[in-house]
């Protein structure tokens, strides 16, 4: 975070396979939903998607979002999606458990930020998994945006131009569900 806060955090910047990086996520964190007998489901476009990314940050990205929503689905199932446009990626995280409040959309990347303060957690955690993601995806110029409902869970979408830095010029569909009334 200090880095951050200096503006000196870098990326490295390498060519990588998103679709291999999601799967290789899912497959390292399959225990830990197996242990709390949550399914894993990816929707992926069934191909590769190349793009120029630090891969480091990206997977501590989606790390932080699947274990997040393994962690707070309440044994429903967690959706992955992965969608794209010519000029961006994003990769959508859906739980279906104990979601947040329309007013704390507003502060879920906050440092320190719970939605929950009294929910034991179960495996620990300092509180700024969210707020590092949202960082890191800003670094490569991209957004990380949340919605949720109390108890019909949390949809947290990463999107990031297919080269760091680039920009956003078409619009990746919006992986909002369906049941979350735009805030």
């Amino acid at each position: 975070m200090s880095r951050f806060d200096a503006e000196v955090a870098v990326l490295e910047i390498v060519q990588f396979d998103l679709v291999a990086l999601v799967e290789r996520c899912i497959s390292d964190l399959h225990l830990l939903a197996r242990e709390s007998g949550i399914e894993l489901n990816l929707n992926e476009p069934g191909h590769s998607e190349i793009i120029s990314a630090d891969v480091r940050r990206v997977e501590r990205i989606l790390r932080n979002l699947l274990t997040n929503a393994i962690e707070y689905s309440e044994g429903n199932p967690v959706e992955i999606t992965i969608a794209t446009s010519d000029s961006a990626v994003a990769v959508g995280v859906r739980d279906h458990g104990i979601g947040f409040d329309e007013e704390s959309t507003y502060r879920v990347f906050d440092r320190f930020w719970r939605a929950d303060l009294s929910r034991a957690r179960v495996r620990g955690g300092t509180g700024l998994g969210l707020s590092i993601s949202l960082e890191d995806a800003r670094l490569h110029n991209g957004e990380l945006e949340a919605w949720g409902r109390v108890g019909k869970g949390a949809h947290f979408v990463l999107t990031l131009p297919r080269v760091a830095g680039g920009v956003i010029e078409t619009r990746v569909i919006k992986l909002q569900p369906k049941d979350f009334p735009s805030t």
